[in-house]
């Protein structure tokens, strides 16, 4: 009997998803190129393979997710920036999702970066991230090329530990389901962490 794990792999591979991710080629943000690339990765549309060029090596991970969220991408409606940022649980049935949104996105943040904020603005501008005025520290990062996210977190200090959050532009549900939203935010966020060790690797 199959486990949760290999079910999702039966849905979300490159044979089942091809056609769909092809279409964004020239696309929603895309260059008319065979290759798509966001949050340093690069996929090929001959063959879907994906080059992690933060690592400068084959993905070994997250291509289930990199393929459900190009996926749910290609069905976007085209709707223009707001510039209105709103919480997940602002978003369509954000609440239903809100736990899982935590867990994969913000709380792996606060505990990254919580101790090393000045790292946390670093590993954003590997991402093409631009510092915002929001919390302590904030980011605005283009997970997608309509898509941004913006991060924020606060330091931890002597009398508060540290915590985190990810806005949306209010127009994000015109792009990717809420469900799809939780996928981004938790590429994202671990996007920001691979950056930090690449960073540490370089030191």
């Amino acid at each position: 009997m199959p486990k949760p794990r290999d079910q999702v792999r039966e849905l979300w591979n490159w044979n089942s998803c091809k056609n769909q991710i092809r279409s964004l080629r020239g696309h929603l943000g895309f260059p008319d190129e065979n290759a798509l690339s966001f949050l340093g990765f690069r996929l090929c549309l001959d063959d879907g393979s994906i080059y992690d060029e933060l690592r400068r090596q084959p993905l070994t991970s997250w291509d289930v997710t990199v393929y459900f969220v190009l996926y749910g991408y290609a069905n976007a409606k085209m709707v223009p920036e707001t510039a209105k940022l709103v919480s997940f649980n602002q978003l369509v049935g954000g609440l239903a999702y809100y736990k899982a949104f935590v867990e994969r996105s913000i709380q792996p943040l606060a505990k990254t970066f919580g101790s090393k904020p000045r790292a946390f603005m670093k590993a954003a501008k590997l991402l093409g991230g631009t510092p915002q005025a929001y919390g302590e520290y904030s980011v605005k990062i283009y997970s997608l090329p309509f898509v941004p996210l913006t991060v924020i977190l606060w330091a931890e200090n002597e009398e508060f530990s540290a915590s985190a959050n990810v806005l949306f532009d209010s127009n994000a549900n015109s792009f990717l389901t809420t469900e799809e939203l939780v996928g981004l935010g938790g590429l994202t966020s671990a996007r920001l962490r691979d950056a930090l060790e690449i960073m540490k690797a370089r030191v």
